[in-house]
């Protein structure tokens, strides 16, 4: 028996995932492309664009990568992920930031001039 992909997927997980494979399905059918178009231009088969589309966790981040180039929605998914667009990411380096800069004797003796 084939071992569901979705068991070893946090169940926290499995909507957004469905959610996201019905947002790539709603822009192929934007661009009026039928599964087998979008699969043909994705270099993949009809099988694995619907298991993508159904927000299957087992369909290769590869294939994620391509159908998102294809649909010309890549950039928008890399600028989403941009370290400057994570606002928590942004605070904990703010937070770990040195508050004061301090050179050692050595650095100070290299500029004496």
């Amino acid at each position: 028996m084939k071992k569901q992909a979705s068991a070893a997927l946090p169940s926290l997980l499995v909507a957004p995932l469905h959610t996201l494979g019905g947002n790539l399905r709603a822009a192929r059918q934007a661009r009026g492309w039928t599964i087998a178009e979008a699969a043909a231009r994705s270099l993949v088969s009809p099988a694995t664009y619907k298991r993508l589309e159904a927000g299957e966790p087992s369909v290769a981040l590869g294939t994620w990568i391509t159908v998102l180039h294809q649909l010309q929605l890549l950039d928008a998914v890399l600028a989403a992920t941009a370290p400057q667009a994570d606002a928590l990411g942004e605070a904990l380096r703010a937070r770990k930031a040195p508050r004061r800069v301090r050179k050692s004797a050595d650095e100070d003796a290299r500029y004496d001039f």
